[in-house]
């Protein structure tokens, strides 16, 4: 009982006592309700990795993916030196190929890729080696989740006869 009587007075000798305990109450419940903020460390950068994920131009398009997409694709090419007429290039599955990504550009309808591609042929016993390379412009289109290749544009792709370029 002197305990209880003890509360009563100090609480009606320091009003503040009951207010505090109301007001805590309040703060806590705001706060519970409120949103949480946003994290300087994580909210902006995990925009940026959706962004740079959902960037058309990096989406799957990699080294090996071009060499499988362009095989049986016809680009005109001309003689490293100039002399000789364009001739039609056919990129074959059995060729060596090696394919190195220079640049990538978001298009409003799809993808641009710049790629420096070196390649050659399979000579038989009396043909001449000729060897193709160069810089070449890769246009894709986005269909559903797939990348389509759908034109080649030759930037700088030429051809030797018989010698490495």
């Amino acid at each position: 009982m002197a305990i209880a009587n003890y509360e009563i007075s100090t609480i009606r000798r320091y009003p503040m006592l009951r207010f505090k305990p109301i007001a805590f109450a309040l703060l806590c419940a705001v706060a519970a309700c409120s949103p949480a903020p946003e994290s300087s460390s994580g909210g902006s950068s995990d925009l940026a990795i959706r962004t740079a994920s959902q960037d058309p131009a990096r989406l799957e398009i990699t080294a090996d993916t071009i060499k499988r997409d362009v095989v049986g694709r016809v680009i005109k090419v001309t003689e490293a030196s100039g002399d000789n007429q364009p001739t039609d290039w056919t990129f074959e599955a059995s060729e060596y190929k090696q394919v190195e990504i220079l640049e990538r550009e978001a298009t409003p309808t799809g993808a641009a890729i710049t790629v420096f591609i070196t390649t050659r042929n399979n000579p038989g016993p009396k043909e001449e080696a000729v060897q193709v390379s160069g810089k070449v412009r890769l246009h894709y289109q986005r269909k559903g989740s797939a990348w389509i290749l759908t034109t080649i544009e030759n930037l700088t792709f030429h051809y030797t006869i018989g010698t490495a370029i």
